[in-house]
């Protein structure tokens, strides 16, 4: 796994488990659920923000501002509005 990758992925299981303490392992049973392993979360990231939708919510749009922040703090990049275009930036190396 690529550097950057990886530290995206830290970025966003730390602010997943910041959020939801021991309850992280349900978050990722339910994004399994939809076919998206830990690992393929920068792979499909409208089922991931789907996920994020689904466990919280109203409260999701601050989760995603949140994880936004993360990522771009971890890999000192212009944050994007929406946390599907920032993924998908992440992807095809536009950070």
């Amino acid at each position: 796994m690529e550097p950057d990758r990886a530290r995206a992925l830290e970025g966003i299981q730390r602010t997943l488990k910041g959020l939801l303490f021991t309850e992280t392992e349900v978050f990722y049973f339910h994004l399994q659920n939809l076919g998206v392993g830990r690992d393929e979360i920068l792979d499909k990231p409208e089922q991931f923000v789907r996920t994020i939708h689904d466990i919280f919510g109203k409260g999701s749009p601050l989760v995603e501002k949140t994880i936004i922040s993360e990522i771009s703090k971890e890999l000192s990049v212009d944050p994007k509005s929406d946390l599907v275009e920032m993924i998908k930036s992440l992807r095809k190396g536009e950070t």
